[in-house]
């Protein structure tokens, strides 16, 4: 697990993200800057410092990877543990440790941890988008120097003149002054005679204006041919799924695989642990659905398994199909081999589970706090701790005419258990894992009580 990426994540919202049991990385809002030898101007920003001595856990980190992640605080607590232990050896033998974008951390020689900040990334969100620039040089200086230069080379002297005073120029200065007071009430009463004639007649235009488009009629003598595409939309409620992909670049890229392949692939979307799916094909039948399903496991992806979206879904979250078509799909699969004409049980769900208890009406599991069945004897079929697994092995249940089944998780175990029906009392459930219930099943049954 590299944890430099939830501690770059979280160091745009924080100002200190702690890594229990090793040091604590912390972030102080820095103004925009100067290089006057450069012309430089840099965007605010937040410097990074490390600081060894906080190493109390106080939840932040492992709180965001147990989100991100979809896993358990204490399992994310557990991975922080296992990387600090890695990192720490590392730095003991010696090495230095390069978290991408926050800095670099080394032992030094009295043997504590020193941080070199990295300045190439940028975690203050307010300045987001500001990049640093140059700004030419002001050349006034030069200008100066120039002038300076001439005036040494051509020296200016001003002499003064001596002028006679005439009395008539005061007079030319009184009537300058009431020509300049005359001319601007008069021009002022002009612009205002125009503003107001350009004002009637803006009015009047838009008011003509407004007639002519109300009266006006658009005849297109030449219009453009029509342009029909015909475009193929899937559809279907029951999807081929050949994979769930964290980054979205690799659920492209399996698209396009998919595609060359000659399948009609697609994005199923995200799902609810954050993954992307992908389809080989939907369909609008079960049957149709479950016929690609065995051909691709057959040919392409032996790991392809069937989703169903949730208005195809009974109560459990299991497939709902008629017995009619589970059968003749059964048969199909089988490439309609006469042995299961003649002989029914053949087509009975052989597949093995991974049930870790032995099959026996006098070992009995209890399992407490379950919410979501109520309390009573289960027949269960399999124990599954991965869901795709869990729901194959319903979808083949199905397809043997096993429709009556269900499943709830236990969060001890973290498994989920398949079951076959409820009974009230212990007896009535050993009656019915002596005869198997009627099933057309071959695996293990083992008889599971659920406390609540």
């Amino acid at each position: 697990m590299q944890l430099e990426t939830y501690i770059s994540d979280l160091l745009y919202r924080y100002e200190c993200v702690t890594v229990p049991e090793f040091g604590a990385f912390l972030t102080q809002r820095a103004s925009a800057t100067i290089n006057v030898s450069t012309n430089t101007f840099y965007p605010p920003n937040k410097t990074i410092s490390f600081n060894e001595q906080i190493q109390k856990n106080d939840g932040l980190l492992a709180h965001y990877i147990a989100d991100v992640e979809k896993i358990p605080f204490e399992v994310a607590n557990e991975k922080i543990q296992k990387r600090v232990k890695i990192l720490k050896a590392l730095l003991t033998q010696g090495e230095t440790l390069t978290f991408n974008n926050i800095g670099e951390v080394v032992f030094n020689n009295e043997g504590k941890i020193q941080f070199e900040p990295s300045y190439h990334h940028n975690y203050l969100t307010d300045a987001f988008g500001l990049s640093q620039f140059v700004s030419p040089a002001i050349t006034r200086e030069v200008y100066k120097e120039t002038v300076e230069a001439i005036e040494k080379d051509v020296p200016i002297v001003f002499t003064p003149e001596k002028r006679k005073s005439i009395p008539y120029f005061r007079y030319a200065a009184v009537a300058v002054i009431a020509l300049t007071l005359g001319g601007f009430v008069a021009s002022n009463y002009y612009v205002n005679k125009i503003e107001t004639h350009n004002q009637l007649a803006q009015e009047e235009a838009l008011h003509q204006l407004d007639n002519k488009i109300q009266q006006a009629t658009f005849v297109i003598e030449n219009p453009l041919p029509a342009v029909t595409f015909n475009v193929t939309k899937q559809a279907g409620n029951y999807h081929v799924v050949a994979g769930a992909f964290r980054v979205e670049e690799n659920c492209d890229k399996k698209i396009e695989q998919l595609v060359a392949e000659g399948f009609k692939a697609r994005k199923l979307g995200v799902n609810k642990y954050g993954l992307h799916e992908v389809a080989y094909g939907s369909y609008e039948t079960a049957e149709e659905a479950l016929k690609a399903l065995h051909t691709i496991r057959q040919n392409s992806n032996k790991d392809a398994w069937l989703k169903v979206d949730s208005d195809s879904k009974d109560s459990f979250g299991t497939i709902s199909y008629k017995k009619e078509q589970t059968k003749a799909v059964a048969t199909n699969q089988d490439n309609n081999s006469s042995d299961n004409e003649n002989n029914p049980s053949s087509s009975e769900t052989k597949k093995s589970n991974n049930l870790d208890f032995a099959e026996s009406p006098n070992l009995i599991k209890i399992i407490k706090n379950i919410k979501t069945v109520e309390s009573g004897y289960y027949l269960v079929l399999g124990a599954y701790s991965d869901t795709e697994k869990r729901d194959v092995f319903i979808d083949e249940l199905k397809a043997s005419s096993i429709n009556d089944v269900g499943f709830f998780f236990d969060s001890v175990s973290n498994k989920y258990f398949v079951f076959y029906k409820k009974f009230d009392s212990l007896e009535t459930a050993k009656q019915a894992l002596q005869s198997k219930a009627n099933l057309t099943y071959n695996g293990k049954i083992a008889i599971v009580k659920v406390e609540n």
